[in-house]
């Protein structure tokens, strides 16, 4: 499968549409927007992960694990894990809850389970009336294009029966529930899908929520990314949006690229304009956005933060069963003869058809992946004696079930208690409490007690009898409720952003759009929500495809009031495969200095901070090479740049690159036989004016040691417009310090390598590329002087 994100330095500086965030509301309001012919960019803070790259062992999945606590800081001094880890658990006070970052969102580590809800949930009041009355119209059509893109199937028939499949069916006869197979987006035959992608079909490994590296799980990154892509959408990632304000008929959209090093340098924010802003980064990324937003200035619903739901999401493990299950994935190396564990979730008991809609629930069985199952042996037998309840008796059961522990204990995941084990997922309704505030830079979660609501306990006691039903012992999840003060784990969840009649019920209206202060129905122009974070109540069930119809509405009511058309037509070919991306490199590098309006001087004498109107200016760019073969080979060796730059002389607030370059080692105009590196940086104030700034460093074997002088040395010219070709504003010198230098060095990363070996490869070329014209030049003898 091809990549595809962009590369950072095409960032640029306006976009008619940017979308934050690539979960399912990202992805299908940037599949739509771009069908209709607008040009659109999706920012998003994780990384790309392609088939094959995702953890499969338990020190690649804590590598791959963020834990952050409230205020969005990381716990104390421990920090697993890294910002663009692809999981993320964030423990906010009352409340922790798991979301996936990446290209993809949490579609990367879900369970694929693309139920409908009850359609009574519909019916409720606290959706406004137009929605409402849009039910049967497009929120049906959004239910349809979705399945049409995911494409749903249920297990099938023909394929391999699965343990945990069967011992859910004898809960749900002992309970009297509903039990039937989920349908999952997940191919489980090789073909092409609605957006023209080639899927691999499902393995049936189990590895589902650590991310699937077979390519057979239909994330958005398989169907409504690329379809947005194809159709002229622009994606970029590891790109964290910090916040909005409303500029001068646009909006100013503030950003971080993280994993590049550029917080060694403790780098300001960078920005961009759009026209049109959607925010889809999920209930806890939008609403925290919207928050920082309205910090800033923005005026804003008093509403934002509040009807946070955790979808009644409980999580609780029959263990050590009388019957074995099979629920924990195998990873790289099954076991001779291993039988298969199938997608994540696969079937459920259906217990929602009640008198009263809130008492109704799911309840699913689940997989452990590979990266996860080695940890289960300890952590279960240590906490099963303490918060347990053993549903049957008998000395010979006690004397079996205390073998199956130590089995377990001594063979690992796949024998003994654990391999009789199912974890169960239930999801029910809650009473939408929490409430989502700012505390520092982050979020922090208000909801006391609130797993102590009737609902959870009602659930609990649902998959207890179907624990009963089948012998052993049923476990609370052990970190959920009872160990962290009952504070609840949530996977799905939703509000924070709630839509409503008007400003005094939600945060924006029935189709999005962003409610422009504490009453009233006035909207900001031109800004949108459009994930989880909308839906004002819980769903009872798996929300993926309810987002999904919601989102497809927005986008289809976005058209029809701008009068845009949305083709929804299948492609009439599969996109042709593009060949693997060349190997890169990239590093961050920072300088600093002094500048004044003397630019009839020569550089030094400008730079003098002691003469009258000297101003400062540091940058701080990310310097980046797609190609390094490219760059070897074209005598101008050109790499792009990107970054920000603060000059008080030129703006009170950091000004953003929106494009630039540098070239290396490339002739010097004046002197042949002498070289130069030369920068070219595009520069954008918030205010919207225009600065061009050009330097270079000169390298030159003057009479002395001057090697270090001449590479961390930058004389530079600042012009006031956008090219080369305004006139001269500012004139100085930039010197990198020996710390920054030392910072540099470690930023240097080499990028799309397949191998340690084509890293060490990529390393050498470059340095002997550029080490070795360092040496040529400052061996020989020169007695050029800077005029």
């Amino acid at each position: 499968m091809r990549r595809l994100s962009s590369p950072v330095e095409r960032l640029g500086g306006h976009w008619p549409v940017v979308v934050v965030g690539s979960g399912y509301g990202g992805a299908i309001a940037a599949s739509r927007l771009a069908r209709a012919g607008l040009k659109v960019c999706v920012l998003e803070r994780g990384k790309e992960r392609l088939p094959g790259e995702f953890p499969r062992t338990n020190a690649q999945f804590l590598r791959e694990t963020q834990l952050m606590g409230p205020g969005g800081s990381f716990l104390g001094k421990l920090k697993v894990g890294s910002p663009t880890g692809l999981l993320s658990l964030h423990l906010l006070g009352d409340l922790a809850v798991v979301s996936g970052c990446g290209l993809g969102g949490t579609s990367l580590i879900n369970a694929s389970v693309t139920l409908r809800p009850d359609p009574r949930i519909f019916e409720d009041d606290c959706w406004p009336a137009a929605f409402r009355e849009d039910v049967p119209g497009l929120i049906e059509d959004g239910f349809a294009h979705a399945e049409r893109m995911l494409t749903p199937n249920a297990y099938p028939e023909g394929h391999p029966r699965l343990r945990k499949m069967d011992a859910l069916r004898r809960s749900a006869e002992y309970m009297g529930g509903k039990f039937y197979p989920l349908p999952l987006a997940v191919h489980f035959q090789e073909g092409v899908n609605a957006a023209g992608v080639r899927q691999r079909a499902c393995t049936l490994c189990g590895d589902c929520a650590t991310g699937c590296n077979v390519g057979a799980k239909n994330t958005v990154n398989m169907n409504y990314l690329p379809d947005a892509q194809r159709h002229g959408a622009e994606l970029f990632t590891q790109v964290a949006v910090h916040h909005l304000e409303r500029g001068q008929g646009h909006w100013r959209v503030y950003y971080r690229l993280i994993g590049m090093g550029r917080e060694l340098f403790d780098a300001p924010l960078q920005f961009l304009t759009a026209d049109r802003v959607i925010l889809a980064a999920g209930s806890l990324g939008s609403t925290e956005l919207l928050l920082r937003s309205r910090a800033a200035g923005l005026s804003l619903s008093g509403e934002l933060g509040r009807h946070f739901s955790g979808n009644g999401d409980v999580m609780a493990f029959g263990y050590n069963l009388d019957v074995p299950v099979n629920a924990v994935a195998h990873g790289e190396e099954p076991e001779k003869d291993a039988e298969p564990v199938g997608p994540n979730i696969t079937s459920v008991i259906d217990l929602r058809d009640t008198e009263y809609l809130d008492e109704g629930m799911v309840i699913e069985e689940g997989g452990i992946p590979a990266a996860l199952g080695g940890y289960l042996p300890t952590l279960l037998a240590a906490v099963a004696p303490l918060m347990g309840e053993d549903t049957d008796e008998g000395f010979i059961d006690g004397v079996q079930e205390q073998a199956r522990v130590a089995e377990s204990l001594i063979r690992g995941p796949h024998h003994g208690a654990v391999h009789n084990t199912q974890t169960f997922f239930a999801m029910t309704h809650d009473d939408g409490g929490g409430e989502l505030k700012l505390d520092g830079d982050g979020l922090r979660a208000v909801w006391p007690g609130a797993g102590r609501q009737e609902g959870y306990l009602r659930a609990e006691l649902k998959i207890r009898k179907a624990v009963e039903a089948l012998g052993g012992t049923f476990v609370r999840n052990p970190v959920g409720a009872r160990l962290l003060d009952n504070a609840l784990l949530v996977t799905h969840p939703l509000g924070g952003c709630a839509m409503g009649e008007d400003a005094r019920r939600g945060v924006v209206d029935h189709e999005g759009r962003v409610f422009a202060g504490e009453e009233g129905t006035d909207v900001h122009e031109g800004l949108y929500v459009c994930d989880a974070s909308v839906i004002p109540r819980s769903i009872g069930a798996n929300p993926l495809l309810t987002i999904s119809a919601v989102s497809e509405r927005f986008a289809a009511r976005m058209a029809k009031r701008n009068g845009w058309h949305i083709d929804y037509s299948a492609p009439s070919q599969p996109p042709a495969e593009e060949p693997r991306l060349p190997t890169g490199l990239r590093f961050s590098e920072s300088l600093r200095g002094f500048i004044s309006s003397a630019v009839d001087e020569d550089h030094r004498a400008a730079a003098d901070p002691d003469r009258p109107g000297a101003s400062e200016l540091r940058f701080i760019i990310t310097v980046l090479v797609e190609d390094l073969d490219a760059l070897l080979t074209d005598p101008r060796h050109p790499m792009a740049v990107t970054g920000c730059v603060m000059a008080p002389a030129l703006s009170q607030k950091p000004l953003t690159v929106t494009r630039g370059t540098l070239n290396v080692l490339i002739e010097d105009p004046n002197r042949p036989g002498y070289k130069q590196l030369r920068y070219g940086l595009h520069l954008l104030s918030e205010s919207g004016e225009h600065f061009f700034l050009e330097g270079f460093k000169q390298l030159t074997d003057n009479p002395g040691i001057d090697f270090w002088e001449d590479t961390t040395t930058l004389f530079i010219t600042v012009r006031r417009g956008e090219g080369p070709g305004a006139p001269p504003a500012y004139k100085g010198v930039l010197r990198i310090s020996v710390e920054d230098f030392a910072r540099q060095v470690s930023t240097f990363r080499v990028t799309q390598a397949q191998s340690v070996q084509e890293q060490l490869s990529a390393v050498a070329r470059f340095g002997e590329f550029f080490l070795g014209g360092l040496f040529e030049l400052y061996w020989k003898p020169s007695t050029y002087e800077e005029s």
